[in-house]
């Protein structure tokens, strides 16, 4: 039963992963907003080209009463074979001793925000995030 259950799962997942939406670097580039407005983790992020052509992402969480920014660093796209289009891109914040982990996917319209967050002091509890982002301008 249990093998049948992860099975399932996995054909699930490679099935969303195949109708994902290529992540195109012209086409991600802006501000992307949190669609939930209540929400008490990621707010928003910023993409954008460097002199280098390569991509940079400037993170913020949800703080009060404004936004609390985690700083730009390096995002990266990843693909897979066979055509090696980037289906992925991935973001880590070193905030010591929070490290933040993203991964984006692109859902048609949106970006879609896994956000991993975790103390390297062992303090705390890991945490993880789903996030619907929609593009602001």
């Amino acid at each position: 039963m249990r093998r049948t259950l992860v099975a399932i799962l996995v054909v699930c997942w490679v099935a969303a992963a195949a109708a994902a939406t290529p992540m195109r670097q012209a086409e991600v580039l802006g501000i992307w907003g949190n669609i939930d407005t209540l929400a008490t983790g990621l707010a928003e992020i910023k993409i954008v080209s460097t002199d280098t052509g390569s991509l940079s992402v400037l993170g913020f969480g949800v703080c009060d009463p404004s936004f609390c920014e985690w700083g730009a660093t390096s995002l990266v796209l990843v693909g897979m074979r066979p055509e090696f289009e980037p289906e992925w891109a991935v973001a880590v914040w070193d905030l010591a001793p929070t490290m933040i982990v993203m991964i984006l996917s692109r859902e048609g319209p949106f970006l879609v925000a896994e956000v991993f967050s975790y103390n390297t002091d062992g303090t705390g509890l890991p945490y993880r995030e789903l996030v619907l982002l929609r593009h602001i301008e």
